[in-house]
């Protein structure tokens, strides 16, 4: 399983937002992941169970993760926007024998406010 949490620095409960994506299974006819250039993808866009479509992970050559979600639906948890700086997005993948945990911190944004987030960040 793929679990993706996002807090800020906020009085509200975080995490903000915490949902699941399936590490296998079929969306529609086709298997949800599918091995892309440097990473994966996973792409549902039925998206159950927790409102994630997309999601796309590159392994960059000097190790670092780079990552995109997507989602929509009433299924998908939003927090309020504009959102706290700074903000956190983990990625937790948990495998059955170990979780493995993945951080991104952003203290600037492209974008915050009460339609959108938007950062890049290390």
């Amino acid at each position: 399983m793929f679990g993706i949490c996002v807090y800020d620095a906020s009085v509200s409960a975080q995490p903000l937002v915490a949902g699941a994506v399936l590490a296998g299974g079929t969306c529609g006819s086709k298997p949800c992941w599918k091995s892309i250039a440097g990473g994966y993808r996973y792409n549902n866009k039925a998206a159950t169970a927790d409102g994630i479509t997309d999601l796309k992970l590159r392994l960059s050559a000097s190790g670092e993760l780079h990552m995109v979600v997507k989602g929509k639906g009433a299924a998908l948890p939003l927090p309020t926007l504009g959102l706290t700086t700074p903000v956190h997005v983990q990625l937790v993948i948990d495998d059955g024998t170990g979780k493995t945990c993945w951080q991104s911190s952003f203290t600037s944004t492209l974008k915050n406010d009460a339609a959108i987030f938007k950062a890049s960040g290390s």
